[in-house]
């Protein structure tokens, strides 16, 4: 266990501090130059706290956002921590995902299994393939069908997958709807503006003459 033989005589701790007194000043020297990283150990529950902390914040700028396998935050613990790893090493039925599911509490794997995840990343192409198959089979019912911003439907990677939030998001003047834009592709860009994209909130044919007067 080399890496343990390192830490017990790096830091400022008590431990440390006997170990190194036991060194020359030429050992102290070789045990200092070594190319040494310490990890933090950080615990499931302190994990969770920063997911559902992640997830919180993130959502307050896009109700529909979900943890992709790639995500990478800042934490107390790593300045670009994996937490997309984290969460997708935990989900699952692979013989991995079962180990790291068995040291878990029941109430760790309620709070794991809460967390909006979605695994791979999602790639506007895939959702643009899905969207518009979905207006070419509802149109096949209603000639005049068009997204409405509250439509969720079932994919390959979602089963309540909010369709009409991601296309909304992508159409208009807003500055976030310009951010998300700028991720696109020219390509992708004609493929969203062409979707048929109905409004909010659509007026009912069954509202009394007197409103439409």
């Amino acid at each position: 266990k080399a890496g343990t033989w390192v830490a017990a005589r790096r830091g400022e701790g008590k431990l440390a501090q006997e170990c190194r007194a036991r060194l020359t000043a030429r050992q102290l020297e070789r045990v200092d130059a070594l190319p040494y990283r310490e990890v933090v150990v950080y615990s499931a529950d302190a994990a969770l706290d920063a997911l559902e902390a992640e997830v919180e914040r993130q959502q307050q700028q896009d109700p529909s956002w979900r943890i992709f396998s790639d995500h990478v935050m800042k934490t107390p613990w790593n300045g670009a921590w994996k937490a997309g790893i984290w969460v997708q090493s935990r989900r699952g039925e692979g013989k991995q995902a079962q180990q790291l599911r068995a040291r878990l509490t029941a109430r760790q794997l309620e709070r794991v299994d809460a967390l909006p995840y979605s695994g791979v990343l999602l790639s506007p192409d895939a959702a643009l393939d899905a969207l518009e198959a979905e207006v070419e089979r509802q149109r096949q019912q209603d000639p005049n069908w068009s997204i409405p911003s509250g439509h969720e439907m079932k994919t390959g990677w979602d089963e309540a997958w909010k369709a009409g939030t991601w296309v909304h998001k992508r159409r208009g003047e807003g500055i976030q709807v310009q951010m998300w834009r700028s991720r696109l592709t020219a390509r992708q860009l004609e493929r969203v503006d062409a979707l048929p994209c109905g409004e909010v909130m659509r007026l009912s044919s069954r509202v009394p003459s007197r409103v439409l007067t």
